[in-house]
């Protein structure tokens, strides 16, 4: 399908895709330089994006993508998850800080030693 008889559909749920995207990569960037109350705040952004593209996807259920579409769709998507797992690796060891802190000073010795 040519570019001028693309579906608005269409379109707007690629530009979705694409600011989820774009978000994604801005907490990636924030987790990086060790700035969690910025990743924080891109989160709940970018879960309100995600949000909007539920409704959306709901209320116009079935959109159909040219293939060009639907690669660029698997693309974001895949870049969205690579960032996501970069930041949960980053925040690996903080959660683990946070886990030792909570801990009991006296807890009991493990079964295993």
């Amino acid at each position: 399908m040519p570019d001028d008889r693309r579906s608005p559909d269409a379109l707007q749920l690629i530009e979705r895709y694409e600011l989820i995207a774009q978000a994604s990569h801005e907490m990636l960037a924030a987790a990086r330089h060790d700035d969690w109350e910025s990743v924080t705040r891109l989160e709940d952004a970018c879960r309100a994006l995600i949000d909007e593209l539920r409704r959306e996807r709901a209320s116009v259920p079935g959109v159909p993508l040219s293939a060009a579409e639907q690669r660029r769709r698997i693309a974001l998507l895949r870049a969205i998850l690579a960032d996501d797992a970069e930041i949960r690796e980053r925040a690996e060891p903080w959660l683990q800080q946070l886990e030792h802190l909570f801990r009991p000073l006296h807890a009991p010795p493990s079964a295993a030693g």
